[in-house]
């Protein structure tokens, strides 16, 4: 009976300490979870678009992007706002992550909402005013997009253990934190981020949607 109620008690304890969402969000996150892997693919399907259209938005060759720009007005304002239409739909991503973390890391999840209102802010506005005023300071902005986007990355990549997070997602993060850190001209960083995006939000959607129907959830 010592033996049962010892296991028991272990058993309890165990539970306790796995990773659970807060109560009563369980339906906003299982839409953040779908929202996510339903944009997963975004990012392919605009790279394609952008070779199809043979579009110029490079930050090493402003004379051509601005001769694109001239040239074919339309494709260069539909690929750039395109560019920070994602940046925006990515922060319902972002949302949701703090919706799940807020309650047991909520130092990350603030640290993640910040980065994702950062990253909308700047992603949306470097499509603006690359499409309206000067492309040139909507390539400058790029980077600061850049760099909210890769510290949400190396934030979910660094959430503790208990927090169930799969293994691929964390990598999947770090490689992409690289790529972006890495000078194009040594290495396609934004081309790995293209090609990486989609099986790391896939996943992580489906690590959120798994979670909600977790016996473990309250």
């Amino acid at each position: 009976m010592t033996t049962d109620i010892a296991t028991l008690h272990v058993g309890s304890t165990s539970n306790d300490s796995r990773f659970r969402i807060p109560s009563g969000y369980e339906r906003w996150v299982r839409f953040g979870a779908n929202w996510t892997m339903i944009i997963s693919p975004y990012l392919i399907l605009y790279f394609i678009m952008v070779v199809v259209l043979g579009a110029v938005d490079d930050a090493n060759n402003i004379a051509g992007t601005l001769e694109f720009a001239g040239k074919s007005p339309v494709p260069y304002i539909a690929v750039v706002f395109l560019d920070g239409l994602f940046d925006a739909l990515a922060f319902i991503t972002f949302l949701t992550l703090f919706t799940m973390l807020r309650v047991a890391f909520p130092v990350q999840a603030n640290l993640i909402l910040v980065c994702g209102a950062w990253q909308m802010l700047m992603g949306f506005t470097k499509g603006l005013i690359a499409s309206y005023v000067f492309p040139g300071l909507g390539m400058a902005l790029q980077w600061m997009d850049s760099l909210g986007v890769m510290f949400g990355w190396i934030l979910v990549s660094l959430l503790p253990q208990s927090s169930d997070l799969p293994r691929p997602i964390r990598w999947l993060g770090w490689i992409m934190a690289f790529g972006i850190l890495v000078p194009e001209t040594l290495f396609p960083g934004f081309l790995l981020v293209i090609l990486l995006s989609p099986p790391w939000l896939f996943l992580l959607g489906r690590w959120m949607k798994r979670l909600t129907f977790s016996p473990s959830a309250i």
